[in-house]
């Protein structure tokens, strides 16, 4: 399968184009983002004390047809917060317009999912949630692709995040290649010859919508969202109502299920978006993968702890408060280095 080449990850411009040439370069003509707002090419430099200097300058919503750049379409998190009264209300007002740029709109005057209050975001960018039994004195920033689109510093954001010890519950990735350098049909050969496949494990499910030449755009499906893991690829040009357009989005939507979604996949969102799949590795040469921890895993490890207390759970009381050895003198006595067979195999892995 002849890939197009992987673009490299430059430690000095990672936005594809150098910056003297896209100082120079005439902005090219794009239709607007999925809020609807032309998006604007927005930056910060990013020093990582453990890897080189990246440079973040543009990765969210560039106007350009920059070809190895991906931004965020999509953001809910969770962080423990309880609300207390109006002033707890008004400080975190002031420290979300410091991390977003903007903070609580409206009060929704009724709950949302677990939560009992909401508010709105900003002008409609989004809903923050809180109180309620059932949500472990947690609330929730939940953002829209028209919110995340109006983000000026990510940097900023994953402090707020960081600060606040959050939890990323879903995340958004999004590359647009407007001039649909890869178009669908060739996204859709791809997957028939099996090349979103990663060689281990059973290969993605995949589903293809046709719109039967009415123009109005195509789409593929890669993976499920109750995985966790979901690929979207299609003619953004036509559904917005451009017929002849070439634009193709390649979309991701993460969810913590079985997985931890780090924070860094705010500032370098392609990194993440081009490991996801062998066929997406072409939007960006350098890659981040995420650890999961495999449903086998977790079966695997219930069934034999559930084995161990039937067999043993005796032993080990009366080891315990008979004879009256420490738990972890027991521990230090029965355990053997190595981890056992049936679970050797789903040893939490990277997707």
């Amino acid at each position: 399968m002849d890939y197009p080449p992987p673009h490299p990850d430059d430690t000095n411009e990672s936005t594809g184009l150098g910056l003297a040439a896209r100082i120079a370069a005439q902005a090219a003509t794009v239709q607007p983002n999925e809020a609807g707002t032309a998006a604007c090419e927005n930056g910060k430099a990013v020093v990582d004390a453990l890897s080189p200097h990246q440079v973040i300058r543009g990765e969210n919503h560039s106007n350009a047809p920059n070809f190895h750049i991906a931004f965020i379409d999509w953001l809910n998190f969770t962080f423990p917060f309880k609300l207390t009264g109006n002033s707890g209300l008004m400080d975190f007002d002031i420290a979300l317009q410091k991390g977003f740029g903007f903070g609580i709109g409206a009060n929704r005057h009724k709950g949302h999912l677990n939560y009992e209050q909401s508010w709105e975001l900003g002008d409609g960018y989004g809903i923050f949630a809180t109180g309620g039994k059932s949500v472990g004195g947690t609330s929730l920033v939940s953002l829209s692709g028209e919110g995340c689109s109006v983000v000026k510093d990510w940097l900023a954001v994953y402090d707020f995040l960081d600060d606040r010890k959050a939890r990323i519950t879903r995340i958004d990735l999004a590359h647009d290649d407007y001039l649909g350098r890869i178009s669908l049909e060739t996204a859709r050969k791809w997957f028939e010859a099996g090349e979103f496949h990663a060689g281990r494990g059973h290969p993605p499910s995949g589903r293809f919508l046709d719109d039967f030449g009415s123009g109005k755009g195509k789409t593929l499906y890669v993976g499920q969202r109750k995985n966790g893991k979901l690929l979207r690829i299609y003619e953004k040009g036509k559904e917005l109502g451009q017929v002849d357009s070439p634009w193709v989005r390649w979309e991701l939507e993460l969810h913590n299920k079985d997985r931890e979604l780090p924070l860094r996949l705010l500032l370098t969102p392609s990194q993440y978006l081009s490991a996801a799949y062998p066929a997406t590795a072409w939007i960006n040469q350098r890659q981040s993968r995420i650890e999961t921890a495999t449903k086998s895993t977790l079966i695997g490890l219930d069934v034999l702890t559930e084995y161990c207390r039937k067999s043993y759970g005796k032993l080990i009381w009366t080891l315990w408060k008979i004879q009256g050895m420490p738990p972890l003198d027991i521990v230090e006595t029965l355990a053997v280095e190595g981890i056992p067979t049936r679970i050797n195999h789903a040893i939490p892995g990277e997707v």
